[in-house]
């Protein structure tokens, strides 16, 4: 049997133990029981269990299971200390730079999540059309909160549909020309522009200018909150399509 590994984790023992109790509150918080949130991502009651239990699961079911609950794995990796204060700071040089969308003719080896720290190299795999998005999560979630933010930054055209999920998001552009597609409206935002919208309405991102590298990437602040009352899985591609071509808001 493989050894499991989490990208950018060098001890996944330790790190599940801390992450998996976490997980468990935040599915207590949202009012999901285990085989709710189990259905919903499509794994077993029994391996849900095991994680929150402390033991290690494979990681693209960690990553279903966080985007169910409106988070990522980093942000649930953080000190006891951290996790209970009242308040999280995240500092600049903190968190690290991730694949978020990458394209069908990327190479194998480059995988979702994947660190990309390098401003150079996400420029240079950006251009040559391999990744078209990199998140930054803002690592200052704070104990059973809701509220979640990152720096995404965009190259080009993106693949996928679009996403849909629970709750309210807001999107900041902070440079470049972001291109915002929200059912079937769509908006060109500059610099200081800033859109907020039901998050449950298809929606996706794209960089408005073309792929060169003597230019900046496009890049957008993006904070978002789960909905009590919605607390669905993150939908993609085809799924995402369902009621909603045809809709308006």
């Amino acid at each position: 049997m493989p050894k499991l590994t989490w990208v950018g984790c060098d001890d996944i023992d330790a790190a599940a133990k801390i992450v998996g109790p976490r997980i468990k509150s935040l599915r207590q918080v949202r009012g999901l029981t285990l085989r709710g949130l189990a259905d919903r991502v499509g794994v077993s009651k029994n391996t849900l269990l095991r994680l929150e239990q402390g033991f290690p699961i494979a990681e693209p079911t960690l990553i279903k299971l966080c985007n169910a609950l409106q988070t990522i794995p980093p942000n649930l990796m953080v000190s006891d200390e951290d996790w209970s204060l009242p308040y999280r700071v995240h500092r600049g040089t903190a968190g690290s730079w991730r694949i978020a969308f990458r394209k069908e003719s990327a190479p194998t080896k480059i995988k979702d999540f994947e660190p990309i720290e390098p401003e150079r190299e996400r420029l240079r795999l950006g251009c040559l059309g391999f990744v078209s998005g990199f998140l930054h999560n803002l690592d200052c979630g704070i104990q059973n909160g809701k509220l979640q933010a990152a720096v995404v930054e965009l190259y080009g055209d993106q693949e996928r549909a679009g996403f849909r999920h629970s709750g309210e998001e807001m999107i900041f552009c902070l440079q470049g020309r972001l291109k915002f597609t929200i059912s079937t409206h769509q908006l060109i935002l500059e610099p200081g522009d800033a859109v907020t919208f039901w998050s449950r309405y298809r929606h996706r991102y794209e960089s408005d200018l073309d792929c060169d590298t003597e230019i900046e990437p496009t890049r957008m602040l993006m904070v978002w909150i789960e909905d009590e009352e919605e607390a669905i899985s993150t939908k993609r591609d085809e799924e995402c399509e369902i009621g909603y071509a045809q809709e308006s808001l």
